[in-house]
């Protein structure tokens, strides 16, 4: 199992607005990408770019090699089975209970899989994630945040993907659930070599030092370690123009 991620020189606008201008990014097999930055600096878009849901308006998306921004939509729904993704919003369907919405991939993905290899594969992430057979039946909305967090996180990971993106899996939930979720992925990425892309304002949510960790702000993607260097010396600049100014 492998897949590798690449930008090169992406760049997307709404309107006037820059929200990515000429980003790159690399994520190599089995890395992990952690990308920082305050709401509505482009993030959710960042990730929509590199799963294929949204095409640039410049620029290459890579996977393996493959620049998917050229592919058919035919050809782009047989790639996009190797990735995982974790919506911001959930994107749970509503009249499905919490058991179908984790068993979509495996019944949608086309691998004719039989109900008793479904049924196993579902209730061994169900108790990865703590989610007991008291909600299994309930629909979406008789759900609490951590749950439905917790039930698309499970569908994100049950059809076993190479890579694995997740917009703000952390947000809105209480620090418990948040450190089982850590450490489940945590699992899943040394074990198997998955891939992940995970945008977050929790930087520091990943251990590993081998982990990238970035900045988005301003259309522009750097290292994290970069932006806040130059949020010190802006910090630093103003403190003593300050004092010469008294």
């Amino acid at each position: 199992m492998s897949f590798r991620l690449e930008l090169r020189k992406v760049s997307y606008r709404h309107g006037e607005n820059t929200i990515l201008d000429s980003v790159d990014l690399t994520v190599p097999e089995g890395g992990v990408a952690i990308v920082g930055g305050r709401s509505g600096c482009g993030k959710s878009t960042l990730l929509e770019l590199c799963a294929g849901l949204t095409r640039p308006q410049s620029g290459a998306v890579l996977w393996d090699g493959d620049d998917i921004t050229v592919m058919s939509r035919y050809e782009l729904y047989g790639r996009r089975r190797s990735i995982g993704y974790v919506f911001q919003g959930y994107a749970l369907i509503s009249n499905h209970s919490a058991f179908d919405n984790i068993a979509l991939p495996l019944k949608c993905g086309g691998d004719d899989l039989g109900s008793e290899t479904i049924e196993k594969r579902v209730r061994a992430l169900m108790g990865e994630l703590d989610i007991g057979r008291g909600i299994e039946k309930r629909f979406p909305e008789a759900l609490s945040v951590a749950q439905l967090k917790c039930v698309a996180v499970a569908r994100a990971l049950v059809n076993e993907p190479a890579f694995l993106i997740l917009d703000e899996p952390f947000s809105g939930i209480d620090p418990v659930t948040a450190k089982m979720i850590a450490g489940v992925l945590r699992k899943r990425w040394m074990g198997g070599g998955m891939g992940i892309l995970m945008a977050t304002h929790a930087l520091g949510v990943w251990p590993e030092l081998a982990a990238q960790r970035f900045m988005l702000g301003g259309g522009r993607l750097e290292p994290a370690a970069t932006a806040f260097a130059r949020v010190r010396d802006l910090k630093h600049d103003r403190r003593y123009d300050h004092d010469d100014a008294r």
